[in-house]
């Protein structure tokens, strides 16, 4: 269904994704497991995926993996603000090396790294320890979770809220009409909202009534960010974000099939407000 955003997996990869996202699913006690991209690198690429947990209150939580060529699925480092703010400061415009553990400051600070002469002392180095140096999966981690910020599709009326104020997969929702699925107001983003409008929704004690908690594609920015094309057959509807080059969603009208993924080197497009 994504095909036409001009990459898709090999057989090798196929196969091997079944079997590490199987193991992961049987790890982490998932019912369902998705695959949501390849981030391209340099030597060797990232595998990612992610995993939903039932929600509690609102929206499920998010649990993103990745995974080199072995296809070894591990956890990706959940970043605090501080360090998800250090490495948007970092500004590497770079791809993608390919090896998680590799620090991405030493390249940025050059000789900064050096010298360890304050170190010695063991006072100073009880009374306040290094931070951390920040990984390549570090970076990985901040990139996707922006991707998914931006992106994660869903049509409009595919999930709903229940009694217990937790989002649902609606049973309501067949899919959009062959005209409908055209239209890019019929889309939203499956993420926690942050336009006025859809938290008043979500703040109603009828919200489970309402279909509009949720941020519309069409309030995204820049405008003309999401371009939407519909097969020759009308069989099937593909939603490419601009920003984010490689970032494909679809939907089959008629059905309860949807979804997105991701191939690219996890560079956004800065200058698409001067390109549109």
């Amino acid at each position: 269904s994504v095909g036409s955003g001009g990459h898709v997996l090999n057989v090798q990869e196929l196969t091997c994704l079944q079997c590490g996202l199987s193991i992961l699913k049987a790890q982490e006690k998932y019912n369902t497991i998705f695959f949501w991209g390849k981030v391209f690198g340099q030597s060797s690429d990232y595998y990612v995926a992610y995993g939903l947990k039932d929600p509690e209150f609102e929206f499920p939580a998010k649990t993103f993996y990745y995974a080199g060529e072995d296809f070894e699925f591990k956890p990706m480092p959940k970043l605090n603000q501080e360090q998800a703010a250090k490495v948007l400061q970092l500004g590497i415009e770079k791809p993608f090396g390919g090896a998680a553990d590799k620090s991405i400051e030493a390249a940025v600070e050059g000789e900064e790294e050096a010298p360890p002469a304050d170190d010695a002392d063991p006072e100073a180095e009880g009374a306040s320890q290094k931070p951390k140096k920040l990984t390549e999966a570090d970076r990985l981690a901040q990139v996707v979770q922006e991707i998914d910020f931006d992106t994660a599709v869903v049509p409009k009326g595919a999930h709903a809220l229940s009694e217990n104020h937790t989002i649902v997969s609606s049973t309501d929702f067949k899919g959009l009409g062959a005209t409908e699925a055209t239209a890019l107001n019929k889309y939203v983003h499956f993420r926690p909202p942050v336009s006025i409008a859809a938290l008043r929704a979500l703040a109603r004690s009828d919200a489970e009534f309402y279909a509009n908690f949720l941020d519309p594609l069409e309030a995204d920015l820049p405008k003309g960010c999401w371009a939407v094309r519909q097969d020759p057959s009308a069989s099937l509807v593909t939603l490419r974000s601009l920003c984010w080059p490689g970032y494909i969603a679809y939907h089959i009208p008629g059905t309860t099939k949807y979804g997105g993924m991701y191939f690219g080197y996890a560079q956004k497009s800065k200058d698409l407000p001067f390109m549109l």
